[in-house]
């Protein structure tokens, strides 16, 4: 993954250089700044917006919980992590929405943990931002052409070349697009081929019956019995 970007600031710059010389240990890290002077940091968040800032709360121009409230409103979507040595901060740091916190001296152990935190908690967001990104298809109709939620599709029917789309709200779209070539353009992980004329979004899968070969689909009002010729293994596979 590329460099997170990160800010340290704290009024004791034995203290900063501490945390500096231990996140150096982490080659995803890129320590931007280092600031002794949380009015300066302040200035230098709005305008670089860190992807994390390791924050101190005791300091003598602004609280750690006033600077917090102030990287929400200017910078929100950066991390903070409060470096502090009073743990009776820890509760007010969360209810302003700090990203996690640490206690001084900082042991390499909970600056692992919160690493390893930070970074799982970015990749997330990469990924949900991905799927919202690829969660549309624009399909050409006989009406013209439509850009669907794929959330919307409850299943997909093959009609010779053209492909019925049956939809949440319990409208049909035909679209000039074949089956096969239509399942390139959806996501894999939510929809599922079920036989030659089926692809179901398993999100509406409602009941599946291996013996006799057959699963229900439902919008919550109206229910749809499809028939399932692929392998049931396979298949399992697919919906696990």
């Amino acid at each position: 993954m590329p460099y997170l970007e990160i800010f340290i600031i704290d009024d004791e710059p034995d203290a900063g250089h501490l945390l500096k010389n231990l996140l150096k240990e982490y080659s995803v890290i890129q320590i931007k700044e280092v600031f002794t002077n949380a009015l300066h940091a302040l200035d230098a968040v709005i305008i670089q917006q860190p992807q994390v800032i390791f924050l101190d709360i005791d300091m003598p121009e602004i609280t750690g919980i006033e600077f917090l409230q102030e990287v929400n409103k200017y910078s929100p979507n950066t991390k903070v992590i409060f470096v502090t040595a009073f743990k009776h901060y820890a509760l007010e740091a969360l209810h302003n929405n700090a990203f996690d916190y640490i206690y001084k001296p900082v042991s390499k152990a909970e600056l692992r943990r919160v690493v390893y935190k930070i970074i799982n908690a970015i990749n997330g967001e990469k990924q949900k931002l991905t799927a919202e990104t690829n969660s549309k298809v624009l399909l050409k109709t006989a009406e013209g052409h439509h850009y669907i939620d794929t959330e919307q599709i409850l299943f997909l029917e093959a009609d010779s070349n053209y492909t019925n789309l049956i939809l949440k709200d319990g409208k049909k779209l035909l679209t000039s697009v074949n089956l096969g070539k239509l399942h390139k353009q959806i996501p894999e992980t939510e929809f599922v081929r079920i036989s030659r004329k089926h692809i179901i979004n398993k999100n509406y899968l409602l009941f599946m019956n291996f013996c006799k070969r057959y699963c229900i689909i439902s919008n919550n009002q109206e229910e749809y019995q499809l028939e399932v010729s692929i392998k049931m293994k396979d298949l399992k596979h697919e919906l696990s």
